[in-house]
């Protein structure tokens, strides 16, 4: 569909600011089309880019010792944990698609990575009713995935004259009482997660992470003509790190903007 390269970065458990400012330097300097799959040294709350954080729960998140990050793309909180998360950069290069087209994309690869693996998801989305949750995971997008009305799988988009970032929660585990516990609405939220959301252990529980990782790279690689696991180059690390300092990493993670 794309042609060309697409570049593999499989990179190892990391903080949250570490892990952000990789996305965000990938989407300002990043300059080949990227797939990233990483994960998390400690349970992690990331915010949407423009969310507010009014709702969230600052006492407790401080107490459970719960770093707090925003997100270089749009949606809503996640308490990132036991899951696959990846980041997918494709730049412009001459060729426009618009945002939906692109969703649609990404839905398509992680519909069949996941049915590679016995995981079959709904055809169709119906907005849920709480359109209104700070949860990302307590309603279901049309161009996310759901099983049996169900949210599986999170996908949000940052978009340039450079190019368009997704980035992707797949969570196997479901903490619905501890991440409920992260809002000031803890009830409310709890019950959205109850009835709107499932863990992928909770519909398959023989899934694997290597096993959907491989799947993601197969099916992401036949958008490409080939598929090279690379390096990170020395620019994009270059921009890492001066994000890192400059933007992610706050001398206290509870104190921020509210």
């Amino acid at each position: 569909m794309f042609g060309g390269t697409l570049r593999v970065l499989e990179d190892p458990p990391l903080s949250g600011y570490e892990n952000m400012a990789r996305d965000e330097a990938l989407f300002l300097v990043g300059e080949v089309p990227t797939l990233r799959l990483f994960s998390w040294r400690q349970l992690t709350l990331s915010l949407g880019r423009y969310q507010k954080s009014a709702e969230l729960n600052f006492a407790f998140l401080e107490e459970m010792e719960i770093p707090i990050v925003r997100r270089p793309t749009g949606g809503r909180a996640i308490l990132h944990g036991d899951e696959v998360t990846f980041s997918f950069f494709l730049p412009q290069g001459g060729a426009f698609h618009s945002h939906r087209f692109l969703y649609g994309v990404v839905r398509e690869v992680l519909r069949k990575a996941l049915a590679d693996n016995g995981v079959e998801v709904d055809n169709s989305i119906s907005m849920a009713p709480s359109v209104h949750s700070p949860a990302c995971f307590s309603l279901v997008m049309p161009h996310e995935l759901a099983v049996s009305g169900k949210k599986v799988a999170g996908v949000a988009q940052a978009r340039s004259a450079r190019g368009n970032l997704f980035e992707g929660s797949l969570p196997f585990v479901l903490d619905r009482a501890l991440f409920a516990s992260c809002f000031w609405e803890k009830e409310k939220i709890y019950q959205e997660l109850l009835e709107g959301a499932l863990g992928l252990h909770e519909v398959q529980s023989a899934l694997t992470k290597e096993k959907l990782v491989a799947a993601m790279i197969a099916r992401f690689g036949e958008l490409f003509d080939r598929v090279c696991f690379g390096e990170w180059s020395e620019k994009e690390r270059k921009k890492t790190e001066e994000l890192l300092l400059g933007k992610y990493a706050p001398s206290s993670p509870y104190h921020w903007e509210r």
